[in-house]
């Protein structure tokens, strides 16, 4: 196999996932090398994380002036018991 573009290994990977196959037997059987097949692997794999880390945040928001005028402060408790007040 010549030089490969990002989509046709995005497709070789993943029919290697599919086949249940070791890399060596898949690498054969497409004639590419286990090299370039693990290669591509950990390259998606490393950019799937990526983009799972940047929903690591929750966004919140409040509408003050639905809130009475006796509590204007956000509370927030953590699972560990860390509980946080913003003014508001």
């Amino acid at each position: 196999m010549t030089r490969s573009s990002t989509s046709e290994m995005c497709k070789l990977v993943t029919s290697y996932y599919e086949s249940g196959q070791s890399q060596t037997a898949f690498a054969r059987a497409h004639g590419i090398s286990k090299g370039k097949l693990s290669y591509w692997v950990n390259k998606f794999i490393k950019e799937k994380g990526k983009k799972q880390a940047k929903s690591n945040f929750v966004s919140l928001s409040a509408d003050p002036s639905t809130a009475p005028t006796s509590s204007r402060s956000m509370h927030i408790r953590l699972g560990n018991g860390v509980e946080i007040e913003i003014p508001l």
